[in-house]
């Protein structure tokens, strides 16, 4: 999360709070801790426990440690708890280790074999600590939530047995996620033109650079599209620097870092929505695409494969392959009626996926158990 935005509207920090309100909501006693600076809460009856973020800085391995070691005092201030839950690994095995006689269950962001196996953004010396952390917490961690096939995988792969994994996907918030009637307008977009969509943090493993490469050849069939890119990182110079490389300024437009509760505007306007990247978990932005009623092309990995199924749901499409991507891209173009067919189907799934059922299966199948075993 980024601990300048308000709370529970980017990064994990938002499947955070998407467990927590409905959790409360429930009955149950729900605390957050987490670094933030600002905000109100998203969901009222949560107690927030916020800290000051390390001088040594965000979004690097040292940091991140401290980030947590903080967290942990902060735990050992308000506790004990029943059952602590982090949706992050480098978390859960500090966890595992210096806070004793508590079950604590991780829900995977992703797992960084998968990512040395198919697109690794870290450096060596991130990679390493990575690969530490997902071996403790595959042989410490009480609970292992999975979000899909590929991830029960490679959780295993780092150690972790069988009967400490459940397989519970991602949820979605469907009151925020919906078709929004009019967005191509409220946006200013050219609703003659075609708009295709793509929305991630801007960084390798994400895979712009992939679809970027496949717009070249959709403008050749379709010369009135436009790509629009939601999102930033530390990979958008070299995304920029490959869009002008390639002519296609005059084709590509960049909307930086969009709020949570407007993306579904960008969703609703969007012809297709496109996931090009090449390894992770289940992206959230796949899901809030399909609440919003919107033709859904994904790289087949990870989550993507367990929701999408392609010929049903939407189109998956092999990584790092732009001329298939761009061939799906143009057949989607091409066959509106069966993109609506299909965008339908996802939508009608979508619906049993709101965080308010998730939350109801992480509590029944995964915590009850957990405080009841004693």
């Amino acid at each position: 999360m980024n601990p300048d935005s308000p709370i529970g509207t980017d990064g994990l920090s938002e499947v955070v709070w998407n467990l927590a309100g409905p959790l409360a909501a429930q009955g149950n006693e729900v605390h957050v801790v987490g670094p933030y600076n600002n905000g109100i809460v998203p969901f009222s009856g949560v107690h927030v426990h916020s800290f000051k973020l390390p001088f040594i800085g965000y979004r690097n391995i040292l940091g991140h440690i401290l980030i947590v070691l903080r967290a942990i005092k902060v735990l050992k201030k308000y506790g004990p708890f029943d059952v602590i839950h982090a949706p992050e690994y480098l978390t859960t095995a500090l966890l595992s280790i210096l806070y004793l006689r508590t079950p604590i269950v991780l829900t995977e962001p992703g797992n960084i074999y998968d990512r040395i196996a198919n697109g690794n953004p870290f450096d060596f010396y991130t990679t390493q600590v990575y690969k530490l952390a997902a071996r403790i917490t595959a042989r410490r961690c009480t609970k292992i939530i999975t979000t899909s096939e590929v991830m029960d995988f490679w959780w295993k792969y780092s150690g972790a047995k069988s009967d400490r994994i459940i397989r519970i996907p991602l949820g979605v918030n469907l009151s925020l996620f919906s078709h929004v009637e009019g967005a191509k307008a409220k946006l200013n977009w050219d609703a003659s033109k075609k708009n295709l969509l793509f929305t991630a943090r801007l960084s390798v493993e994400t895979g712009a650079q992939y679809l970027v490469e496949a717009l070249q050849t959709v403008l050749q069939a379709f010369p009135d599209t436009y790509l629009h890119i939601v999102g930033s990182g530390l990979f958008e110079p070299v995304l920029q620097a490959k869009v002008a490389e390639l002519k296609l300024n005059s084709f590509v437009q960049w909307h930086g870092w969009v709020p949570l509760d407007q993306l579904a505007t960008y969703y609703s306007a969007a012809d297709i929505m496109i996931f090009s990247g090449t390894s992770g978990g289940t992206p959230r932005v796949m899901l809030q695409a399909m609440a919003c009623h919107t033709p859904f092309v994904g790289s087949a990995i990870g989550g993507i494969i367990d929701h999408v199924q392609t010929g049903t749901r939407g189109w998956l499409v092999p990584p790092r392959q732009p001329e298939n991507l761009a061939e799906t891209i143009i057949e989607v173009l091409s066959n509106q009626m069966e993109a609506q067919r299909r965008a339908d189907n996802a939508y009608n799934y979508i619906q049993s996926l709101g965080w308010t059922n998730i939350a109801h299966r992480v509590y029944f199948e995964v915590y009850q158990p957990l405080i009841n075993r004693d």
